[in-house]
């Protein structure tokens, strides 16, 4: 996400419903606008995210509720925390939230923006906090399912020295669906499985984009080449053919561009990959013990935080 200069819904030092100051505004994506906001009787800092109006006029308020609800019970320390959805009204619209837990620290897209490819320790080491978080979804009952992964909704936490990876915006993907026809989402589509282009997401799903999010970590690249110049990228159906273009090839090993890959570290990225669902994790349970069992004798580089 990046600042914008245009007019913004809330202003620094504004209450929403008698119980959130606004502290700043972070930024904005594809579904609205983030702010850090400070709860009244809490006492702590949140973010709150307000859904675009164009993102929320297939769903209803109580949809949305019911989804915070659910989620609002995934505590674990490698998953963003959610606290609460709710409306508000300013100048005659109505206007959808969440808030969930401040992160004090960055996305993984952001990250990548400096590092382009992360050394093997420290790429096997966050993606396994990631499956952490993503299983105890997975595990929960019901079964929650992501359905948006990707670098943009992986935050580090800088609190302690050894940062840690958070998954977050669950409630923006579970409630909204990827049918969305939002700017910017096309880009998020690089992500998905095969079978989410047919409405179909499971947890193997969840670990298809899990697995694309790894490879780009130690690549610096996506698993496939597009043709992004033939495909109108504003166009969802377009993103759609163009992708299912580019992966009628398999992806290429990714020790070709990180030599210190080796031979079973490949071998469990690649079945992350696979397009077949039968043939890949059926489950981030069955991805971490894979990533758990590979060699992991190289220490993360000295100061590579700071």
């Amino acid at each position: 996400m990046t600042a914008d200069t245009t007019t913004k819904i809330l202003k620094k030092g504004e209450i929403v419903n008698e119980t959130y100051t606004v502290d700043f505004f972070i930024g904005q994506g594809a579904f609205g606008e983030v702010y850090r906001v400070k709860h009244k009787f809490f006492d702590d800092l949140q973010v709150m995210k307000i859904l675009k109006n164009e993102s929320t006029e297939k769903i209803s308020f109580d949809e949305m509720a019911n989804e915070a609800r659910v989620l609002a019970k995934l505590t674990h320390p490698n998953i963003i925390k959610v606290f609460n959805a709710n409306t508000f009204t300013k100048n005659g619209k109505q206007y959808f939230f969440i808030t969930m837990g401040f992160v004090s620290g960055e996305s993984l897209s952001q990250l990548l923006k400096r590092k382009i490819q992360l050394p093997v320790p420290v790429a096997r080491k966050l993606m396994i906090d990631v499956l952490r978080g993503l299983d105890a979804a997975h595990s929960h009952h019901p079964t929650v399912i992501h359905r948006d992964i990707n670098s943009d909704n992986i935050l580090l936490s800088y609190e302690n020295d050894s940062p840690v990876a958070l998954l977050g915006d669950f409630g923006i993907s579970m409630t909204l669906g990827q049918d969305s026809k939002l700017a910017g989402a096309g880009g998020r589509y690089l992500y998905f499985a095969p079978e989410c282009f047919w409405n179909c997401y499971l947890p193997s799903s969840d670990v298809f984009s899990a697995g694309v999010v790894f490879y780009k970590m130690l690549t610096g690249i996506h698993p496939w080449e597009y043709d992004f110049d033939s495909y109108r990228l504003d166009d969802p159906e377009d993103v759609s053919k163009m992708i299912h273009s580019g992966r009628k090839k398999s992806c290429k090993d990714p020790s070709l561009f990180n030599e210190a890959i080796d031979e079973k570290l490949e071998g469990v990225i690649l079945k992350s990959l696979e397009t077949n669902m039968e043939k890949r994790y059926r489950t981030a349970s069955e991805f971490l013990r894979a990533l758990e069992g590979t060699c992991n004798a190289e220490p993360i580089p000295e100061n590579y935080w700071r």
